[in-house]
């Protein structure tokens, strides 16, 4: 065997080689072809999912704001502060009320003692007509013009005792009646004071519950639409990415199609070694460019490997939960809100209630003021017709001298009775006008409780009422809306799950392609090292015309140009954040 002919034989027993690697990309495109067409089906339904979740997202964002949540809570806050108003306007007024009670009290007791010192004046006038009608009878024809006097004492001791009875009466009852008042007002202030603290405590906490759940009502859907656009978004980029590897499955063939040049240069020559002849130097320049290939190729599979697989990590963490709770939290926060509305009207219903009993106890003490105010009237006249009594009886006593010395006498203590019946006609007077002052001041004191004083409170609840209807509903659309996601989400997870196998072989696959990288790179660096002028003998012109007859891709040429220059291999410029391309 000659020289020539062994070392054209060293050079081809390297061709296996070659071989060895064309037929590895070709077993490599055969076998991903179905696993990429896999994960682009799946990728396709998933972004249908996504679609459906931003659809849903929106809807509930749109169902909040057009049911104009955010109204919910202001108006619940003007409730509260309304609240507050109304019972601390009662229990002031009711401890108001309370003194005013305890005054009316004190002054019916004063009547009571005055009505007795009028009853004991009546019996004094009464012992006086008696006596007067002795000394009458006594004095004969002479005592005659006595005996007005005392059918007059007779009249006015049966009147007083009539009046002072009657208005004891009148007092007494009146005076149990407000006494009972006040002992229930007694009792029903601390139990007030502890029920407005407890549903102040109570509103208050219910308000900060609902405060979180509008607050998540409202903010939470938005967020999930945010996150569900940046899937939307990897989804997209992973997309891009398996449309990418269209890009490096035309390089893969391309990279077999400059494997066979190769080999048939590396045949093709019967001197390959000669000074004149570019077969070996064309296939050196040859395994550059199909090492430069597939270090790109290489690097355009782990991009957009990592591309697909933060997508599947991104829709892995895509939950409705948070949105599915918040709709029956906000169900139930309305629920408790509705609730205490409910206490709020019995609290009403029961200052109504008591306003009714205290408003009675008013009517009576009008009637017993009424009553208080005719029989001082009378008073005054049995006063005054006592003085005229004394008046005449001391002047007829005075001109029968010695003979009408008791008539005399008499005249002398009806004039002090007469005294009496003023002192107490006087405390008569001012009782009465004190209990008058008073009874007015509860009247205005009353006002609290009139059905206009309850109206604006009623409003609030009704303008209450009807922004926790809109909450129902809100929260009932995102309820019915975020099961829904969660039956979406759950799908597209499942549908991840499965496909993650198959990228698990599509990285055992391209992974196949490093050590091709290294077979090849080693047979390049032994051509180098028996022929180091090899990269300065071929026409770089005639290599690029022979590589890239068939290149569809602009990289490639970069790439192939990248090589035969000597310059580093280009960083890729395949772009995975979107596609405004039709993929599927």
């Amino acid at each position: 065997m000659n020289a020539a002919t062994t070392r054209i034989g060293s050079w081809a027993d390297r061709i296996p080689t070659v071989q060895k690697a064309t037929g590895e990309l070709h077993s490599l495109a055969f076998t991903t072809e179905s696993q990429i067409r896999t994960v682009a089906k799946v990728f396709e339904a998933v972004a249908g999912d996504t679609n459906s979740l931003m659809n849903l997202a929106a809807a509930i964002v749109d169902c909040v704001e057009k049911e104009n949540i955010s109204s919910v809570l202001p108006r619940m806050q003007t409730l509260g502060a309304a609240v507050r108003r109304f019972i601390e306007d009662r229990l002031q007024a009711t401890a108001g009320i309370l003194d005013m009670v305890t005054t009316v009290a004190k002054l019916l007791r004063q009547l009571s003692v005055v009505s007795r010192g009028q009853a004991e004046i009546a019996f004094k006038i009464k012992a006086l007509s008696v006596l007067t009608n002795l000394e009458v009878a006594h004095l004969g024809a002479v005592g005659a013009g006595f005996r007005y006097l005392a059918n007059e004492l007779d009249d006015f001791s049966k009147s007083v005792i009539k009046d002072t009875l009657e208005l004891a009466s009148h007092a007494e009852n009146r005076r149990l009646a407000i006494e009972e008042t006040g002992r229930v007002l007694s009792a029903e202030l601390p139990r007030r004071r502890k029920e407005l603290a407890r549903i102040e405590a109570d509103l208050d906490g219910a308000l900060a519950v609902v405060d979180f759940s509008l607050t998540e009502l409202s903010r939470t859907p938005s967020q999930f639409k945010i996150c569900v656009e940046d899937v939307a978004r990897q989804i997209a980029g992973a997309v891009a990415a398996i449309q990418a590897h269209d890009i490096t499955r035309q390089q893969i063939e391309h990279v077999q199609e400059g494997f066979a040049i190769i080999a048939s240069r590396m045949l093709g020559s019967p001197i390959p070694e000669a000074q004149d002849s570019q077969a070996l130097p064309q296939a050196y320049a040859g395994l550059a460019i199909q090492i430069f290939q597939l270090k790109t190729v290489d690097e355009t599979v782990a991009r957009w490997a990592s591309q697909i697989r933060t997508c599947m990590s991104g829709i892995l963490t895509v939950s409705a939960n948070e949105l599915v709770g918040i709709g029956p939290a906000a169900l139930e926060q309305e629920r408790e809100v509705s609730s205490q509305l409910g206490r709020i009207e019995r609290l009403e219903s029961e200052g109504q209630a008591q306003s009714g009993t205290i408003r009675r106890n008013l009517e009576g003490l009008s009637s017993l003021l009424q009553l208080v105010s005719e029989h001082v009237q009378r008073s005054k006249s049995i006063r005054d017709r006592l003085r005229l009594l004394t008046f005449n009886s001391i002047i007829e006593a005075s001109r029968l001298g010695t003979q009408a010395a008791a008539i005399l006498a008499i005249a002398e203590c009806i004039k002090g009775v007469a005294a009496e019946w003023n002192q107490i006609t006087d405390q008569s007077g001012a009782a009465m006008r004190e209990m008058v002052n008073v009874a007015k001041q509860m009247k205005e004191a009353m006002e609290i409780f009139s059905e206009a004083g309850s109206e604006l409170l009623r409003e609030e609840q009704a303008e209450t009422r009807a922004c926790l209807d809109n909450l129902r509903a809100a929260a009932a659309a995102a309820a019915t809306h975020a099961r829904e996601m969660k039956v979406v989400t759950d799908r597209m997870q499942a549908k991840i799950a499965e496909v993650g196998n198959t990228c698990s072989l599509l990285d055992a696959c391209f992974g196949r392609i490093r050590p091709m990288i290294v077979e090849i790179e080693s047979l390049k660096l032994e051509m180098e090292g028996r022929h180091p002028d090899l990269n300065q003998r071929y026409d770089a012109a005639e290599v690029e015309r022979l590589f890239s007859a068939s290149y569809t891709t602009e990289m490639e040429r970069v790439v192939l140009q990248a090589a035969l220059g000597g310059k580093a291999l280009p960083i890729a410029q395949s772009e995975f954040a979107g596609n405004s391309v039709e993929l599927f």
